[in-house]
Protein backbone atom coordinates (compact mmCIF):
# COMPACT_ATOMS: atom_id res chain seq x y z
CA UNK A 1 0.00 0.00 0.00
CA UNK A 2 1.19 3.35 -0.81
CA UNK A 3 1.37 5.75 2.20
CA UNK A 4 1.49 8.80 1.09
CA UNK A 5 -2.56 9.30 2.55
CA UNK A 6 -3.69 12.85 3.55
CA UNK A 7 -3.94 13.28 7.47
CA UNK A 8 -6.18 11.07 9.14
CA UNK A 9 -8.53 12.65 11.61
CA UNK A 10 -9.58 11.15 14.91
CA UNK A 11 -12.60 9.12 14.29
CA UNK A 12 -10.05 7.64 10.74
CA UNK A 13 -7.30 6.94 12.74
CA UNK A 14 -9.59 4.75 15.17
CA UNK A 15 -10.91 2.90 12.42
CA UNK A 16 -7.34 2.43 10.92
CA UNK A 17 -6.43 0.95 13.89
CA UNK A 18 -9.31 -1.62 14.52
CA UNK A 19 -8.45 -2.19 10.60
CA UNK A 20 -4.73 -2.78 11.42
CA UNK A 21 -6.06 -5.46 14.15
CA UNK A 22 -8.60 -7.26 11.70
CA UNK A 23 -5.72 -7.10 9.10
CA UNK A 24 -3.22 -9.30 11.44
CA UNK A 25 -6.21 -12.04 12.19
CA UNK A 26 -6.35 -12.31 8.03
CA UNK A 27 -2.56 -13.18 7.87
CA UNK A 28 -2.67 -15.35 10.72
CA UNK A 29 -5.56 -16.63 9.11
CA UNK A 30 -3.95 -17.22 6.07
CA UNK A 31 -1.33 -19.35 7.72
CA UNK A 32 -3.16 -22.13 8.65
CA UNK A 33 -3.57 -23.39 4.50
CA UNK A 34 -1.00 -26.04 4.44
CA UNK A 35 0.34 -24.66 0.51
CA UNK A 36 0.32 -21.72 -1.45
CA UNK A 37 -2.22 -23.33 -4.00
CA UNK A 38 -5.01 -23.71 -0.58
CA UNK A 39 -4.62 -20.00 -0.11
CA UNK A 40 -4.44 -18.95 -3.80
CA UNK A 41 -8.35 -17.74 -3.88
CA UNK A 42 -8.32 -16.37 -0.07
CA UNK A 43 -5.70 -14.31 -0.43
CA UNK A 44 -7.51 -12.49 -4.17
CA UNK A 45 -10.07 -11.80 -1.65
CA UNK A 46 -7.53 -10.18 0.87
CA UNK A 47 -5.72 -8.23 -1.75
CA UNK A 48 -9.22 -7.17 -3.61
CA UNK A 49 -10.20 -5.54 0.31
CA UNK A 50 -6.45 -4.51 0.64
CA UNK A 51 -6.84 -2.26 -2.06
CA UNK A 52 -10.74 -0.91 -1.81
CA UNK A 53 -9.32 0.25 2.06
CA UNK A 54 -5.61 1.58 0.46
CA UNK A 55 -8.49 3.68 -1.72
CA UNK A 56 -9.91 4.83 0.99
CA UNK A 57 -7.30 5.96 2.83
CA UNK A 58 -6.59 8.72 0.31
CA UNK A 59 -10.11 10.21 1.31
CA UNK A 60 -9.63 13.55 3.29
CA UNK A 61 -12.07 13.84 6.68
CA UNK A 62 -15.25 13.06 6.68
CA UNK A 63 -15.34 11.29 3.63
CA UNK A 64 -12.56 8.78 4.41
CA UNK A 65 -14.24 7.62 7.47
CA UNK A 66 -17.65 6.83 5.93
CA UNK A 67 -15.40 4.65 2.86
CA UNK A 68 -13.75 2.98 6.12
CA UNK A 69 -16.42 2.11 8.36
CA UNK A 70 -17.76 -0.79 6.09
CA UNK A 71 -14.58 -1.89 5.03
CA UNK A 72 -13.87 -2.58 8.72
CA UNK A 73 -16.54 -4.47 8.81
CA UNK A 74 -15.66 -6.64 5.95
CA UNK A 75 -12.02 -7.00 7.07
CA UNK A 76 -13.51 -8.43 10.56
CA UNK A 77 -15.38 -11.03 9.14
CA UNK A 78 -12.53 -12.02 6.82
CA UNK A 79 -10.33 -13.18 9.04
CA UNK A 80 -13.15 -15.49 10.48
CA UNK A 81 -14.20 -16.47 7.31
CA UNK A 82 -10.77 -17.76 5.98
CA UNK A 83 -9.72 -19.42 9.41
CA UNK A 84 -13.03 -21.65 8.68
CA UNK A 85 -12.15 -21.89 4.99
CA UNK A 86 -8.96 -23.63 6.27
CA UNK A 87 -10.28 -26.04 8.84
CA UNK A 88 -13.26 -27.19 6.69
CA UNK A 89 -10.63 -27.94 4.18
CA UNK A 90 -8.46 -29.27 6.56
CA UNK A 91 -11.38 -31.10 7.29
CA UNK A 92 -12.11 -32.19 3.98
CA UNK A 93 -8.39 -33.75 3.22
CA UNK A 94 -8.25 -35.40 6.78
CA UNK A 95 -11.65 -37.34 5.82
CA UNK A 96 -10.66 -38.79 2.65
CA UNK A 97 -7.14 -39.48 4.44
CA UNK A 98 -9.53 -42.04 7.15
CA UNK A 99 -11.61 -42.84 5.09
CA UNK A 100 -8.61 -45.08 3.25
CA UNK A 101 -7.00 -45.65 6.37
CA UNK A 102 -9.67 -47.08 8.82
CA UNK A 103 -11.85 -48.55 6.05
CA UNK A 104 -8.41 -50.59 4.82
CA UNK A 105 -8.18 -51.75 8.65
CA UNK A 106 -11.33 -52.78 9.31
CA UNK A 107 -10.97 -55.14 5.97
CA UNK A 108 -7.61 -56.32 6.88
CA UNK A 109 -9.34 -56.99 10.84
CA UNK A 110 -11.86 -58.79 8.21
CA UNK A 111 -9.70 -60.99 6.71
CA UNK A 112 -7.55 -62.22 9.87
CA UNK A 113 -10.81 -62.84 11.19
CA UNK A 114 -10.94 -65.55 8.64
CA UNK A 115 -8.25 -67.55 9.80
CA UNK A 116 -9.65 -67.90 12.78
CA UNK A 117 -10.70 -71.71 13.17
CA UNK A 118 -12.69 -71.67 16.09
CA UNK A 119 -16.56 -70.60 15.53
CA UNK A 120 -17.03 -69.08 19.20
CA UNK A 121 -13.79 -67.07 18.81
CA UNK A 122 -14.62 -65.95 15.06
CA UNK A 123 -17.80 -64.89 16.43
CA UNK A 124 -16.25 -63.03 19.35
CA UNK A 125 -14.02 -60.86 16.96
CA UNK A 126 -16.36 -60.21 13.93
CA UNK A 127 -18.62 -58.95 16.53
CA UNK A 128 -15.63 -56.37 17.81
CA UNK A 129 -15.03 -55.44 13.61
CA UNK A 130 -19.13 -55.36 12.96
CA UNK A 131 -19.27 -52.67 15.83
CA UNK A 132 -16.27 -50.35 14.37
CA UNK A 133 -17.78 -51.19 11.07
CA UNK A 134 -21.39 -50.00 11.80
CA UNK A 135 -19.35 -46.63 13.30
CA UNK A 136 -17.57 -45.93 10.86
CA UNK A 137 -20.86 -46.65 8.09
CA UNK A 138 -22.28 -43.49 10.13
CA UNK A 139 -19.18 -41.60 10.12
CA UNK A 140 -19.41 -41.80 6.09
CA UNK A 141 -23.09 -40.65 6.16
CA UNK A 142 -22.20 -37.75 8.02
CA UNK A 143 -22.71 -34.24 5.98
CA UNK A 144 -20.52 -31.98 7.73
CA UNK A 145 -16.80 -33.29 7.15
CA UNK A 146 -15.77 -32.14 10.90
CA UNK A 147 -18.30 -34.20 12.93
CA UNK A 148 -17.33 -37.03 10.09
CA UNK A 149 -13.46 -36.86 10.96
CA UNK A 150 -14.36 -36.51 14.84
CA UNK A 151 -15.99 -39.93 14.69
CA UNK A 152 -13.36 -41.27 12.13
CA UNK A 153 -10.09 -39.74 14.58
CA UNK A 154 -11.50 -42.24 17.29
CA UNK A 155 -12.00 -45.36 15.12
CA UNK A 156 -8.19 -44.50 13.76
CA UNK A 157 -6.82 -44.25 18.01
CA UNK A 158 -9.17 -47.30 18.43
CA UNK A 159 -8.09 -49.61 15.21
CA UNK A 160 -4.07 -50.67 17.50
CA UNK A 161 -6.20 -52.44 20.38
CA UNK A 162 -8.26 -54.12 17.56
CA UNK A 163 -5.34 -55.39 15.76
CA UNK A 164 -3.60 -55.88 19.42
CA UNK A 165 -6.73 -58.38 20.28
CA UNK A 166 -6.68 -59.79 16.55
CA UNK A 167 -2.86 -60.73 17.04
CA UNK A 168 -3.82 -62.38 20.48
CA UNK A 169 -7.15 -63.99 19.00
CA UNK A 170 -4.77 -65.36 16.08
CA UNK A 171 -2.84 -66.90 18.94
CA UNK A 172 -5.62 -68.67 20.82
CA UNK A 173 -6.85 -70.02 17.64
CA UNK A 174 -3.73 -71.40 16.86
CA UNK A 175 -3.38 -73.27 20.02
CA UNK A 176 -7.04 -74.67 19.94
CA UNK A 177 -6.59 -76.01 16.85
CA UNK A 178 -3.75 -77.73 18.00
CA UNK A 179 -3.45 -78.28 21.71
CA UNK A 180 -7.06 -77.99 22.80
CA UNK A 181 -7.93 -79.82 19.48
CA UNK A 182 -5.37 -83.19 20.14
CA UNK A 183 -6.67 -82.94 23.97
CA UNK A 184 -10.54 -83.17 22.98
CA UNK A 185 -9.68 -86.15 20.41
CA UNK A 186 -8.21 -87.82 23.09
CA UNK A 187 -10.94 -87.49 25.37
CA UNK A 188 -13.62 -88.60 23.04
CA UNK A 189 -11.23 -91.49 21.82
CA UNK A 190 -11.10 -92.53 25.40
CA UNK A 191 -15.29 -92.07 25.79
CA UNK A 192 -15.75 -94.01 22.74
CA UNK A 193 -14.08 -96.91 24.33
CA UNK A 194 -16.61 -97.13 27.38
CA UNK A 195 -18.94 -99.96 26.80
CA UNK A 196 -22.00 -98.38 28.87
CA UNK A 197 -23.81 -95.87 25.88
CA UNK A 198 -25.15 -94.31 28.83
CA UNK A 199 -21.90 -93.77 30.49
CA UNK A 200 -20.92 -92.23 27.12
CA UNK A 201 -23.34 -89.78 26.99
CA UNK A 202 -22.47 -88.41 30.60
CA UNK A 203 -18.81 -88.32 29.77
CA UNK A 204 -19.83 -86.14 25.91
CA UNK A 205 -22.27 -83.98 28.22
CA UNK A 206 -19.36 -83.18 30.57
CA UNK A 207 -17.08 -82.50 27.06
CA UNK A 208 -19.65 -80.32 26.17
CA UNK A 209 -19.48 -78.57 29.47
CA UNK A 210 -15.74 -78.02 29.19
CA UNK A 211 -16.87 -76.54 25.60
CA UNK A 212 -18.29 -73.87 26.83
CA UNK A 213 -15.82 -73.61 29.58
CA UNK A 214 -13.41 -72.40 26.55
CA UNK A 215 -15.68 -70.27 25.31
CA UNK A 216 -16.44 -68.34 28.75
CA UNK A 217 -12.85 -67.94 28.98
CA UNK A 218 -12.63 -66.77 24.87
CA UNK A 219 -13.22 -62.92 25.78
CA UNK A 220 -9.55 -62.98 27.80
CA UNK A 221 -7.80 -63.75 24.29
CA UNK A 222 -4.94 -65.37 26.62
CA UNK A 223 -4.14 -69.24 26.06
CA UNK A 224 -3.21 -70.15 29.40
CA UNK A 225 -6.35 -68.93 30.82
CA UNK A 226 -8.32 -70.85 28.18
CA UNK A 227 -5.87 -73.58 29.04
CA UNK A 228 -6.97 -73.19 32.85
CA UNK A 229 -10.46 -73.37 31.87
CA UNK A 230 -10.27 -76.48 29.85
CA UNK A 231 -7.20 -79.01 30.18
CA UNK A 232 -8.08 -79.66 33.76
CA UNK A 233 -11.66 -81.03 32.75
CA UNK A 234 -10.55 -82.65 29.49
CA UNK A 235 -7.92 -84.62 31.57
CA UNK A 236 -10.59 -85.76 34.10
CA UNK A 237 -12.80 -86.89 31.78
CA UNK A 238 -10.05 -88.82 29.74
CA UNK A 239 -8.92 -90.21 32.59
CA UNK A 240 -12.39 -91.28 34.27
CA UNK A 241 -13.55 -93.05 30.69
CA UNK A 242 -9.87 -94.73 29.98
CA UNK A 243 -10.85 -96.26 33.86
CA UNK A 244 -14.05 -97.02 32.80
CA UNK A 245 -12.89 -98.86 29.84
CA UNK A 246 -10.24 -100.82 31.28
CA UNK A 247 -12.05 -101.42 34.56
CA UNK A 248 -14.94 -102.60 33.06
CA UNK A 249 -12.85 -106.00 31.53
CA UNK A 250 -10.78 -105.78 34.92
CA UNK A 251 -13.24 -106.24 36.90
CA UNK A 252 -15.13 -108.30 35.19
CA UNK A 253 -11.83 -111.01 35.55
CA UNK A 254 -11.72 -110.25 39.29
CA UNK A 255 -15.70 -111.46 39.67
CA UNK A 256 -14.54 -114.46 38.07
CA UNK A 257 -11.54 -115.07 40.77
CA UNK A 258 -13.50 -113.82 43.56
CA UNK A 259 -16.29 -116.36 42.35
CA UNK A 260 -13.74 -119.02 42.55
CA UNK A 261 -12.47 -117.63 46.41
CA UNK A 262 -15.73 -117.74 47.84
CA UNK A 263 -16.42 -121.55 45.99
CA UNK A 264 -13.21 -122.71 47.61
CA UNK A 265 -14.48 -121.36 50.75
CA UNK A 266 -17.23 -123.67 50.84
CA UNK A 267 -20.09 -120.77 49.31
CA UNK A 268 -20.77 -119.25 52.71
CA UNK A 269 -24.53 -117.92 52.03
CA UNK A 270 -23.73 -114.08 53.00
CA UNK A 271 -20.46 -114.57 50.69
CA UNK A 272 -22.36 -115.97 48.40
CA UNK A 273 -25.28 -113.36 48.31
CA UNK A 274 -22.16 -110.65 48.24
CA UNK A 275 -20.77 -112.20 45.12
CA UNK A 276 -24.35 -112.04 43.37
CA UNK A 277 -24.84 -108.69 43.97
CA UNK A 278 -22.04 -107.44 42.46
CA UNK A 279 -22.34 -109.40 39.98
CA UNK A 280 -25.59 -108.43 39.05
CA UNK A 281 -24.55 -105.10 39.83
CA UNK A 282 -21.06 -105.35 37.09
CA UNK A 283 -23.96 -106.82 34.65
CA UNK A 284 -26.72 -104.77 35.25
CA UNK A 285 -25.59 -101.39 33.23
CA UNK A 286 -22.97 -100.72 35.29
CA UNK A 287 -22.27 -98.37 37.02
CA UNK A 288 -25.49 -96.85 37.67
CA UNK A 289 -24.44 -93.20 37.40
CA UNK A 290 -25.47 -90.66 35.77
CA UNK A 291 -23.56 -87.32 37.05
CA UNK A 292 -20.47 -86.99 36.15
CA UNK A 293 -18.96 -86.67 40.01
CA UNK A 294 -20.10 -89.72 41.02
CA UNK A 295 -18.27 -92.46 38.44
CA UNK A 296 -14.96 -92.50 40.18
CA UNK A 297 -16.70 -92.61 43.52
CA UNK A 298 -19.09 -95.44 41.89
CA UNK A 299 -15.31 -97.31 40.98
CA UNK A 300 -13.83 -96.88 43.88
CA UNK A 301 -16.79 -98.26 45.46
CA UNK A 302 -16.88 -101.39 43.68
CA UNK A 303 -13.27 -101.89 43.33
CA UNK A 304 -13.50 -101.63 47.56
CA UNK A 305 -16.78 -104.36 48.02
CA UNK A 306 -14.77 -106.56 45.54
CA UNK A 307 -11.57 -106.59 47.57
CA UNK A 308 -13.60 -107.05 50.74
CA UNK A 309 -15.58 -109.72 49.32
CA UNK A 310 -12.30 -111.42 48.28
CA UNK A 311 -10.71 -110.81 51.57
CA UNK A 312 -13.51 -112.49 53.56
CA UNK A 313 -13.57 -115.29 51.25
CA UNK A 314 -9.97 -115.98 51.56
CA UNK A 315 -10.58 -115.16 55.55
CA UNK A 316 -13.41 -117.97 55.11
CA UNK A 317 -11.59 -120.63 53.52
CA UNK A 318 -8.47 -120.14 55.76
CA UNK A 319 -10.71 -120.75 58.72
CA UNK A 320 -12.84 -123.85 57.25
CA UNK A 321 -9.36 -125.79 56.66
CA UNK A 322 -8.17 -125.48 59.96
Amino acid sequence: MSTAYPPADKATQQLLTKIATADKAIDEALLCFGSAKEKAEPEKEVKALRARIDAARRLSGAAAAKALTPLLKEAEALGPKIFKASTDLFAKRRREELFGQVNGALAGALLDIGKISDPALAKLMFAEQAAMRARMDKAEKMKKDIEAVSEMDDLDDEIPALQKRLKSALAVSAWLGSGFKSMLALAESSIASVPNARCRDVLRAELDFSAQAKNGALAKLDVKAIEAATQPALRRVQKVASRLSADGSALDRELMRVGKLVKDAGAPAELAARLKKLAQEKAGGWPQVREFENFEKALDAFEKSLAELAAAAQKAQATASH
